[in-house]
């Protein structure tokens, strides 16, 4: 069996499955199960081939079969890649051999080798941010939850592109909404909360209304309670400034105001996205998101301090 891909909460999650299916509940794994840690050295306890080899010929004790994990196998598969050839040729009847690694090309002899003598090959990829929202859905079904599309890509937008993490979110989720059958925007908010990113979105947000006290008092509010939110201002205003452009690029295209919200981190607030549209032309986004670049420039090389650098960004983005 090879577990293979780029995305490690899958492999993680894979690997648990498939030990579980190989080895029952009742059977002794210190007895029938040998783990290698690919990342060491042979001499530091690392798979060395010949000992690899050993454990899969050695006959199960006290169960039905023996299994060997090699964990982070890249170089371990390059050093013997033959050997493994040879091996899946003729696999130990009574072993099953795991093998765990980020890469595993469908191009080589060793991966059409593998597939020949019926092994599984389960490749574990990242996925898009499309196809999180999907995978965020996917497990709140496995446990027994729904969620609307909208909601689980705010969830995708506070906390990242990880699935190990989104999975973990998940799972809170789900405790914290009790017997209630569905995830919700609020149970979202409420217990992933605002990131530092988020924080500096609602000050942009307020600013962009015309608020600009509002803005200013949110502002020295981020500050006080986050210091470090200052270091993480500027990307967090870029990236906000391109989603209004991109807003902007798609209702210039026909696109429906209560379309574009849920792909621009406005959720539920299309009046306040309708108003800002209109507020805030192309041009003048184009041209926030170059002050955005120069005030970085400028405060990179000690020029301007970024504190009173975004006062001066709200006021214009106020005006």
């Amino acid at each position: 069996m090879v577990i293979f891909g780029d995305e490690g909460y899958l492999k993680s999650r894979a690997l648990s499955e498939a030990l579980n299916g190989l080895l029952p509940p009742d059977v002794d794994r210190s007895l029938a199960l040998s783990e290698y840690d690919g990342t060491r050295g042979e001499g530091q306890g690392g798979p060395e081939l010949a000992a690899v080899m050993d454990d899969l010929r050695t006959l199960p004790f006290l169960s039905d079969r023996r299994v060997v994990v090699i964990r982070e196998a890249d170089k371990f598969v390059t050093s013997n890649r033959d050997a493994l050839e040879k091996y899946a040729n003729a696999p130990a009847a009574s072993s099953v051999l795991v093998l765990v690694c980020r890469s595993f090309p469908k191009t080589t002899r060793l991966y059409k080798a593998a597939a020949a003598c019926g092994s599984r090959l389960v490749e574990c990829k990242k996925l898009s941010a499309r196809n999180l929202t999907d995978f965020v859905a996917r497990e709140c079904e496995a446990r027994g939850k729904r969620v609307g599309r909208d909601v689980a890509a705010r969830l995708v937008d506070l906390t990242g592109q990880d699935q190990g993490v989104l999975a973990g979110e998940v799972e809170k989720l789900c405790l914290y909404s009790g017997d209630r059958n569905a995830i919700t925007a609020a149970d979202v908010d409420a217990l992933v909360g605002l990131s530092r990113e988020e924080k500096v979105f609602a000050v942009m947000d307020v600013a962009a209304s015309g608020r600009l006290a509002d803005a200013l008092e949110l502002w020295h509010q981020v500050l006080s309670t986050d210091p470090g939110a200052v270091y993480k201002a500027l990307g967090g205003m870029a990236f906000k400034a391109r989603r209004w452009i991109a807003a902007q690029k798609m209702h210039a295209s026909g696109s429906a105001v209560r379309a574009i919200a849920p792909k621009v981190m406005m959720w539920g607030r299309e009046a306040e996205l309708a108003a800002l549209l209109k507020r805030l032309p192309l041009r003048r986004l184009k041209q926030l998101l170059a002050e955005i670049a120069t005030l970085d420039a400028k405060a990179k090389s000690g020029v301007r301090s970024i504190e009173t650098g975004v006062e001066a960004l709200l006021i214009g983005l106020a005006a």
